[in-house]
């Protein structure tokens, strides 16, 4: 059984208890959901981008570290997806607030492409640390 499919048995498990699903802290996890967006015809992938955006714990967990690196590829045009655009992963980028997520922006800023540069430059203003 998949990492993913046992996310999948424990949501239920909790819905019958009346329970939300467990935020999601294991790379593992996320990485296995990130395969699964990736593949367009995929038959969980459009759950694995709601557990993706919506259940990924931000801040310095192993999920946030593995969220923010997809982020980073979809920034930099390695992955396209209509779901999930360049702005839209800055925006996501913006809500982690964490290491993993200022690592990436601090990349992109300090990077060759001008344009990536200035929206992560932006992005990384308005964050306290």
């Amino acid at each position: 059984m998949s990492i993913y499919a046992d996310y999948l048995k424990e949501i239920e498990e909790r819905k019958g208890q009346g329970l939300h699903p467990k935020p999601i802290e294991d790379a593992a996890l996320v990485s296995e959901i990130i395969d699964q967006i990736k593949d367009a015809n995929h038959e969980f992938r459009k759950d694995s981008l709601h557990f993706f955006i919506y259940n990924t714990l931000p801040g310095t967990t192993s999920a946030a570290g593995a969220k923010a690196q997809f982020l980073k590829e979809i920034i930099l045009g390695q992955w396209v997806l209509e779901e999930i655009t360049p702005e839209f992963a800055y925006e996501l980028l913006s809500h982690m607030k964490g290491g993993p997520s200022v690592e990436v922006l601090l990349d992109l800023a300090l990077g060759d492409n001008a344009e990536i540069a200035r929206n992560a430059a932006e992005v990384l203003k308005p964050m306290e640390f």
